[in-house]
């Protein structure tokens, strides 16, 4: 489901969530927003895939990358909010 369609109080994930990969494989779903007035991309939450750990290369790799995005959105800086680091979701399936 599109979260930015689901009443806030309803939804998993934030507003805009993006798909983080690794090559091919899905890795986890990151909620950024862009505050050019303040030069800032911030980083609202980070949900880790089942099985995911966040580790040090790996976490070395995705601010890289948040840095990359931070520039072509027309920001300067990367901020990451308390608590951005969340808990794997475990979802059944029907």
């Amino acid at each position: 489901r599109i979260e930015v369609f689901v009443p806030e109080p309803k939804r998993v994930y934030g507003y805009y969530v993006f798909p983080v990969l690794e090559g091919e494989r899905l890795i986890g779903r990151i909620d950024v927003k862009a505050f050019r007035d303040a030069g800032a991309m911030r980083v609202k939450a980070f949900w880790p895939e089942a099985g995911v750990k966040l580790t040090k290369a790996r976490r070395a790799k995705l601010e890289g990358e948040l840095d990359r995005l931070a520039r072509f959105a027309g920001c300067a800086r990367v901020e990451f909010l308390d608590g951005w680091e969340r808990e794997a979701l475990i979802r059944t399936r029907i």
